[in-house]
This record gives structure tokens, C-alpha cells and sequence, in this order.
């Protein structure tokens, strides 16, 4: 495929544009960071993973004793909490799972819940209803540190990070903050399960392809 039909019909100038600004004009190596930029966005997927996952099932644990119900989305005094943004996400995770046909259970509904459902609930908001016990879903963060605003400013910078890369953006302007994010995103699975950090020893191949792809890149 020739180069220009590759940048128009499949990537897009738009897309390519930021990278052709970065490396004066220069198509060949403006290519070769987007690709790097694939594969460092890659790098991070593990991590975020299990990120990911041990937030909202350490917080599910978390609400389901708070309310005593292990369908706490449900339940009334949640729902008197809620924000409409909380209870417009259950309604689509609902919406979602009855869409292919199967059956709403607490499990399917926590796996359909968005990352920002999960995020939101460390807003202000919940600093006197669900905080208490949304608290000790992080048994090993230094408790000086353990507070709601801690947890939202980081959980919802890697929210961020998450999206740009789950929606194919760029990522990769900044090497040393990205270094910051992997720093942030072990330092959560730890604050979550210390068990956890040895999975991410055997997954964690961020400073590896960075280090690849780092003279591409600058």
C-alpha cells in the first residue's frame, strides 16, 4: 500500500498530524513513533488490567458488606446516595447485558460497570456516605495517605491515561511521565493486594519497549 493511501483512507492526517509536527514533516519517522506509540500503549495494557479488575471487585467486596446486599446498585439507600451519573452507568451496564441476551447478575454487572463508575465514587460527594467503607479497599496504603481525595486524584489521572489508550491516542509525547504513570499504577495494585505486585513483577514490560522505542521517539 503506498505511503499516502496508508496515511489517508487508513490512519487519517488528522491522526498522523501531531506526530508530523514532532519530527519536522519527516513521514518516515512520524510512522515509526506511531507505531511505537502502539506499542508502548500496549506495555501499559497489563498493568491497567489488573488495576482495573482489583479496583472494582475490592470495592464491589466493600459495598456489597456496607449494604449488607450483594446488590448494593439496587439497593435504596445506594440509590439515595447516587448521583444520576452513577445511576445512569448501572442502567446501561443493565442495558449492555440484556442487549445479548443473558441473564443480570452482581457479576456481569461489575465487569459492565465503566472504570469512571468505579472512579466516581472518591468524589466529594461520598466523602461522608461510602468513603468509611470504600477506605478499606486499600488495606496497604499508609494510612496518612489513605484519604478520599488521594484515591480520586489518582485513580482518576490513570482513568485517563486508561481511556487515551483504550481510544488509540497519542501517549508517548512525555517519556518521564509515563515513567510517573507506571510508578502510580504499581504503587494502586499494592495499596490494593501486596499478592498482586507478583503478577506485575512477570507482566511489567513498560521500561523495557520504552527503552526500545525511546530513540524512535525522540
Amino acid at each position: 500500500m503506498e505511503k499516502n493511501v496508508l496515511i489517508d483512507r487508513i490512519i487519517s492526517n488528522d491522526r498522523l498530524e501531531p506526530y508530523l509536527n514532532r519530527h519536522k514533516a519527516d513521514i518516515d519517522k512520524a510512522i515509526l513513533h506511531y507505531k511505537s506509540n502502539i506499542l508502548i500503549s500496549e506495555s501499559f495494557y497489563p498493568l491497567l488490567s489488573i488495576l482495573e479488575v482489583g479496583l472494582r471487585n475490592s470495592i464491589d467486596y466493600q459495598l456489597t458488606k456496607r449494604f449488607n446486599d450483594s446488590k448494593w446498585y439496587e439497593n435504596m439507600e445506594f440509590i439515595r446516595i447516587a448521583s444520576r451519573f452513577q445511576i445512569d452507568r448501572i442502567s446501561d451496564a443493565k442495558t449492555n447485558i440484556l442487549s445479548e441476551k443473558k441473564e443480570i447478575t452482581p457479576g456481569r454487572i461489575i465487569s459492565e460497570l465503566t472504570f469512571g463508575f468505579w472512579t466516581s465514587l472518591f468524589d466529594v460527594r461520598f466523602e461522608m456516605t461510602l468513603w468509611k467503607s470504600l477506605r478499606l479497599a486499600f488495606p496497604n496504603c499508609p494510612k496518612q495517605i489513605r484519604q478520599r481525595k488521594t484515591m480520586s486524584s489518582k485513580f482518576n489521572s490513570i482513568r485517563k491515561l486508561r481511556n487515551r489508550i483504550f481510544h488509540h491516542e497519542a501517549i508517548s509525547w512525555n517519556l518521564l511521565a509515563l515513567d510517573r504513570y507506571k510508578i502510580e499504577l504499581i504503587e494502586g495494585i499494592e495499596w490494593l493486594d501486596k499478592d498482586l505486585l507478583g503478577w506485575v513483577v512477570e507482566l511489567n514490560h513498560i521500561s523495557e519497549t520504552i527503552d526500545k522505542y525511546r530513540e524512535t521517539i525522540e
